[in-house]
């Protein structure tokens, strides 16, 4: 490995070792430079590398410097919308590999989830049934929603790959799309979650995986049918900006 790559390592060992929360500083360049005994140059490479990787942010200024930040799993949504630019693959195939992996985690969900993850998916329901008249609310309970059955899965890779494929899928984190909701979809989305819940809830892995199945397929058609001039050209890739930590 480069030298700079042998620091950056050394840094994420350091950060991860310590326990460093988000936000925090890393100390001052003169101090690690002293610490990982390298030039100025490399330092400064090996903190490029892990900024481009989400591990930290670099502030500007005169209390400027390296800050932790913890990666996302919108991070690895972003470089896979660019893999599948470059590969030329259409926004409707995202939609595909989601509609193939999400009833899997729904089924793994009623196995494994435990009351706490049972109280949750219970709560957001409710939730989106309390803002059924408030789209923009609505639509951020809908994508918790998935994304507390992928972590009642219990599988904390299969998590992450999914809910960076939402990312993907959603199209409003790269603005392809609006997030609204019709009246009717709205209502429509409530009624299968309610049945996704009662499935997990009752331990009923084939039944999850059918009402999964079933509601992802009635969400791609309703989706391809208002945006189908995005479905057919490839993946757009649109960097991440987010404010400082």
């Amino acid at each position: 490995m480069k030298q700079s790559e042998i620091v950056a390592r050394q840094i994420v060992a350091q950060i991860l070792g310590d326990g460093l929360g988000e936000g925090t500083r890393l100390p001052t360049e003169r101090a690690m430079l002293e610490e990982y005994q390298v030039g100025r140059s490399t330092l400064r490479e090996a903190l490029r590398l892990l900024e481009s990787r989400g591990i930290l942010s670099i502030r500007t200024g005169r209390d400027g410097g390296p800050v932790v930040r913890r990666p996302r799993p919108s991070d690895l949504g972003e470089a896979m919308t660019l893999i599948l630019q470059f590969e030329g693959v259409a926004f409707s195939e995202v939609f595909a590999a989601r509609q193939a992996l999400e009833p899997v985690l729904a089924g793994m969900a009623a196995k494994n989830a435990d009351q706490a993850a049972l109280d949750g998916l219970r709560e957001c329901v409710d939730r989106m049934t309390l803002f059924i008249d408030e789209s923009s609310v609505f639509h951020g309970e809908n994508l918790r929603f998935h994304e507390l059955v992928a972590s009642a899965a219990g599988s904390p890779v299969l998590e992450l790959l999914s809910s960076a494929v939402e990312w993907v899928a959603d199209g409003i984190a790269f603005g392809s799309v609006d997030a609204g909701f019709s009246d009717s979809q709205r209502r429509v989305a409530l009624t299968w979650h309610e049945r996704i819940f009662k499935a997990v809830a009752s331990g009923d892995a084939t039944a999850a995986e059918a009402m999964m199945e079933g509601h992802l397929q009635d969400s791609r058609e309703a989706w391809m049918y208002r945006y189908n001039d995005v479905t057919q050209p490839p993946v757009q890739w649109t960097p991440i900006t987010e404010a400082p930590v």
